[in-house]
């Protein structure tokens, strides 16, 4: 039930993206040369400190939505998201935080390190919620602004982080978060570290001989990728891989046999138990990547689908098994 219920939460998170991509997904984009893809894996992404603001003579930060949250001494924060739950655990004392996500206790590889403390299912719980008697609750959204209003209008405290779009946000995002606990330096040092790991990963492995990939994965009777703007790209850059969907595709495109077989590159990274799925499809099995030469790299799906610091860990599953493994000898 809990593997079916995580299909329908990717599902329906892809289906978000494609909404906002309704006119734009499949468009092609200006290539990019290699010494161009090459000065954008260089270039930093970290705004290095959260942009604090003053106003009727209180410091404090305005959210994704411009609502602004005053800088104070929180002691019960109630996160709602992923990526709020990586980061409180890196940055907060333990005793501040008074809940954590059910998707992080089901699905994330580090479960165990949330074991103990409530969980918040839904925004819509604002019962539940209220009664953590949280003084913040850290929310990264999704098209949710109706619940996130519900709970100020209930009284509470809500620091909404936008959208999870891979290191472009999650950069800023600790910054943030690490300001919000009175910790910005801390905060800032931490997203300098993890960019600075993501980028030194596959640091020695030259342009030309980083092979060509896409992220793909089958949802039902559906084929979804993943490129520039989403953290299965950042993953895919930082694992030593070059992503051939990004002069062609952005966020998450859907993606058709004829598509795949366009873009047909020497590596797919997809989530495990998907391989058979992909070479066994009448169309697909023409892949590249199905054959002799290429390589499909199936790696837990927890890992791949989570936007936070555990993308760290994604990027060394994947560059372990294109880098470090030894090639299959035959094509299944």
């Amino acid at each position: 039930m809990r593997n079916l219920r995580f299909s329908k939460i990717l599902a329906l998170n892809f289906a978000s993206a494609l909404l906002c991509l309704a006119l734009s997904a499949g468009l092609a984009l200006p290539k990019e040369t290699s010494a161009a893809r090459v000065e954008a894996r260089k270039a930093p992404i970290l705004i290095a400190s959260a942009k604090i603001t003053r106003e009727h003579g209180v410091e404090g930060m305005r959210d994704a939505t411009g609502h602004f949250v005053p800088l104070a001494r929180y002691q019960r924060i109630a996160s709602t998201s992923g990526v709020s739950d990586s980061v409180l655990l890196a940055l907060a004392e333990p005793d501040r935080v008074v809940a954590f996500t059910r998707y992080s206790i089901d699905n994330s590889p580090l479960a165990y390190r949330y074991a103990g403390k409530p969980t918040i299912e839904d925004l819509t719980k604002v019962e539940e919620i209220l009664s953590l008697k949280p003084d913040l609750v850290i929310v990264n959204n999704l098209g949710n602004e109706e619940r996130i209003e519900r709970l100020r209008e209930a009284g509470l405290t809500v620091f909404d982080l936008g959208e999870m779009r891979g290191l472009r946000t999650l950069l800023p995002n600790i910054a943030t978060i690490g300001a919000l606990l009175g910790r910005p330096a801390a905060g800032s040092q931490l997203a300098q570290r993890f960019e600075r790991r993501m980028g030194s990963l596959a640091k020695d492995i030259p342009e030309a001989k980083r092979p060509l990939a896409i992220y793909a994965s089958i949802y039902g009777d559906s084929m979804y990728g993943a490129s520039t703007g989403t953290s299965h790209h950042d993953v895919l850059v930082a694992a030593g891989l070059r992503d051939k969907a990004q002069s062609v595709y952005k966020d998450w495109p859907r993606y058709t046999p004829e598509m795949m077989l366009a873009l047909d590159p020497d590596v797919i990274v997809t989530q495990d138990g998907m391989r058979q799925l992909m070479c066994g499809h009448t169309s697909l099995k023409e892949l590249r990547a199905c054959g002799p030469s290429g390589r499909i790299i199936e790696v837990n799906g927890r890992l791949l689908d989570d936007p936070s610091l555990t993308m760290m860990d994604a990027a060394e599953a994947v560059y372990e098994a294109v880098h470090l493994a030894a090639p299959p000898s035959s094509a299944p």
